[in-house]
């Protein structure tokens, strides 16, 4: 890989760490320790007020400890779809810089643009998680930022090989529009010299 679209691949690499942690499912059940605990607290009451009381305030604390993050229905909604777009992106960026760039410069731009376009919808994603307050504002913007990363660096390798292979191609139509003209002075040489 050359070395901006190593880092680019590396920065892809990060993206889909991150989004696979940040995308984990949490439950809202309590956890098997927690409830040890309340029940060791409750044995060791003596009066059935103390128990009530203990109770209560257990079931206020699991109340307000509301974990952030993914539940199976919105992973299945969202979560699952986020990793497989990140997952997409690396596969691309790295499909992309694999593209012999001379003889298939077509083929690498829709790549990039595919990684392009990945970001994008992964941007959209981000934004209806923070939006149904599945993931928290920072967490969403640290997600954001890496998304950009990939994205604004892929947007520099667009523009940069998109000018290349205009390059390119403006050559490859003066070598066709050469020949055609031969062919046609051939064309009429050898008519003239018929006559």
């Amino acid at each position: 890989m050359a070395d901006k679209e190593f880092l680019l691949g590396v920065k892809a690499r990060e993206l889909l760490k991150y989004t696979k942690q940040a995308t984990k499912v949490v439950s809202d059940d309590i956890s098997p320790q927690d409830v040890r605990a309340i029940l060791h607290k409750i044995a060791a009451l003596e009066d059935i007020r103390d128990a009530r009381e203990v109770c209560s305030q257990a079931i206020n604390a699991i109340d307000r400890k509301r974990k952030e993050g993914f539940t199976k229905s919105t992973f299945r909604l969202y979560g699952q779809d986020m990793r497989d777009i990140a997952k997409q992106i690396l596969l691309d960026v790295h499909a992309a810089n694999n593209t012999h760039f001379l003889t298939e410069y077509d083929s690498r731009l829709h790549k990039i643009d595919a990684v392009l376009d990945g970001c994008s919808l992964l941007l959209e994603y981000i934004t209806l998680c923070m939006d149904e307050k599945i993931i928290s504002t920072a967490k969403g913007g640290v997600w954001t930022g890496k998304v950009m990363d990939v994205k604004r660096m892929a947007g520099k390798w667009r523009k940069n090989d998109g000018g290349r292979a205009k390059s390119l191609r403006d050559q490859a139509q003066a070598v066709r529009n050469r020949q055609q003209i031969g062919l046609v002075k051939e064309a009429i040489r050898q008519y003239k010299a018929g006559e």
